[in-house]
């Protein structure tokens, strides 16, 4: 399977035909984004979802302030899968966010067919050298969407793609409250620092 955007996207999600949601503008807009040097470096991840092939991820922080992250499958018989993505960091908060764009995947440009936006990821330090993440559930997003807790569109049907639209002010205070935090699901991932 072909690492779909940045830290796989949730093989499940791909499994179900459907793409993680989207936001608009990147979470922490109002708060500053910046490259978070703690990222910096080397770094096998194990998916929680996944028992196959870890993947490395090897974050590379840019003049711009984003990070270019590389991701290429291990295990004792890679098959070549590579994936890159720019990537911005900010803090709400007690809380770290990722927001992705998947610029390659295994050497072709992003699927013309994937939602357009940025996937945001909550990150915490899971002690020394470790970082939960967590994908933005779908359902929840959804939900708070449609309960209109948060301004976005849900295309119709069951496998529809969530997209936030709020402004950055709206998105950021949500995002930094309950409500929004709720809305990153189970741990998708730990990335253990490679030394």
């Amino acid at each position: 399977m072909r690492i779909m955007s940045f830290l796989a996207a949730a093989t499940l999600l791909l499994l179900a035909g459907c793409y993680p949601p989207t936001t608009t503008h990147p979470v922490g807009t109002t708060a500053g984004l910046s490259n978070d040097a703690a990222l910096t470096g080397l770094w096998r991840g194990k998916m929680h979802n996944d028992e196959g092939h870890d993947i490395y991820f090897h974050f590379l922080p840019q003049s711009d302030g984003t990070i270019t992250v590389v991701m290429v499958q291990g295990g004792s018989e890679p098959d070549g899968d590579w994936s890159v993505a720019a990537v911005t960091t900010a803090t709400l908060g007690a809380n770290h966010f990722m927001n992705a764009q998947l610029l390659y995947d295994g050497g072709s440009a992003e699927d013309k067919n994937a939602p357009h936006g940025n996937v945001p990821l909550l990150y915490r330090m899971d002690g020394p050298n470790r970082i939960a993440l967590f994908l933005m559930d779908e359902d929840a997003a959804k939900a708070a969407i449609q309960a209109h807790d948060i301004s976005g569109t849900v295309e119709p049907g069951q496998f529809g793609d969530a997209a936030i639209t709020a402004e950055p002010k709206e998105l950021d205070a949500f995002m930094a409250s309950r409500k929004g935090i709720a809305l990153f699901g189970e741990r998708f991932a730990t990335l253990t620092k490679i030394e």
